[in-house]
């Protein structure tokens, strides 16, 4: 790994000031050749090594002290901190500027290596839940074929049946990460067409009802009376709320309730998904919609999902010119998310992009 002793504790600081005695001791060996020049410059590397093992802040402090030293020690006369004339005040001005550069520069890099070293890990984890979620459904499909060749005909309508559900799950999964990887890219095409708000709603209750059952969740439906018409994508809306739906059913109890509501606000239609699940640590809701992230990872390892349901949901609700929000009271006392789309009248067509 780059950079493994890069810190942004007092070690830092310790290297700065071990940099400091050693620069000192420098420019004293060599006093009696320099005399009254050079009083500052041995003190770069020390700002350097500062800022580089620590940023910007070790590094100003480095500085501030280099100043104060190569000052009292080596201009003349010694012992005094009082700027006597323009050299002196040009070469410390020179000084202390090169100085801020470094510490900027070396903070710049400190993040980037931060950002990367984020990157890595949420990759490593990624990978692993990748692994983790193929590996099940294929030793599913493996155990219901060696079945089917002890028992013969006996059970293979069953095991049919269990190996088509894995099946499918595998194909959600792969279509998932495609999906993923078209809209890092913008390569979605939207195939707009007129829908009633309702009728997306029930393809994607559909859609969720075996989980749902196999939970044995408590669905409501409160759907308002009067039409609601969108210009929409009906299989990427669908997909949508088939996902916040599927997200509700996983991180909610056997037998809990989820709550789909949808109503016409302003000149917008509103989905709401209420659940009465684990729900999000306060300090979770800010990364909800981020790639990989997951409210638990030791459910969503139990219950399936590689984190990027909710990436998707957000990128799609906002390729339809609507938005997404996520509250919750705390653990245990359910979340709820609400999409917004714009209603027909006010919808707005931004150019289809190209697809894959």
């Amino acid at each position: 790994m780059l950079a493994p002793f890069r810190s942004r504790g007092a070690v830092a600081y310790a290297i700065a000031g071990l940099c400091l005695v050693l620069a000192t001791a420098l420019r004293f060996a060599l006093d009696p050749f320099l005399g009254n020049h050079l009083s500052f410059s041995f003190y770069f590397l020390a700002v350097a090594v500062a800022a580089w093992t620590g940023g910007v802040w070790p590094a100003v402090v480095t500085a501030f002290l280099s100043c104060l030293i190569g000052n009292y020690l080596f201009t003349h006369p010694q012992g005094s901190l009082t700027i006597h004339d323009y050299e002196e005040l040009l070469s410390l001005s020179l000084f202390v500027a090169v100085s801020f550069a470094i510490g900027i520069l070396s903070e710049i890099s400190l993040r980037a290596l931060e950002r990367a070293r984020v990157a890595e890990r949420a990759k490593d984890e990624f990978m692993a839940t990748v692994a983790h979620e193929l590996r099940s459904p294929l030793s599913v499909i493996h155990y219901a074929n060696a079945l089917n060749r002890i028992s013969g005909n006996e059970h293979a309508q069953d095991h049919n049946e269990l190996i088509e559900r894995q099946v499918s799950h595998l194909s959600l999964l792969i279509e998932d990460l495609l999906d993923l990887s078209r809209v890092a890219h913008g390569k979605i095409r939207l195939n707009r067409r007129h829908i009633d708000a309702s009728a997306v709603v029930e393809g994607a209750i559909e859609k969720s009802r075996p989980l749902l059952a196999s939970r044995k969740h408590n669905l409501r439906l409160e759907i308002a009376a009067e039409p609601m018409s969108l210009f929409v994508d009906p299989v990427r809306l669908e997909q949508v709320l088939t996902n916040l739906l599927t997200n509700a059913a996983k991180y909610t109890p056997d037998g809990g309730e989820i709550r789909v509501t949808v109503a016409p606000l302003g000149d917008n239609a509103v989905f709401t998904i209420r659940d009465s699940g684990i729900g999000i640590a306060e300090d979770m809701l800010p990364h909800i919609f981020d790639m990989f992230a997951q409210a638990d990872r030791a459910a969503a390892q139990s219950d399936g999902g590689l984190g990027i349901g909710l990436a998707l949901v957000r990128n799609l609700v906002e390729l339809h010119g609507g938005s997404v929000s996520v509250s919750s009271g705390g653990p245990n006392c359910g979340s709820e998310f609400v999409v917004s789309l714009p209603l027909e009248q006010n919808a707005s067509m931004p150019e289809v992009l190209s697809s894959t």
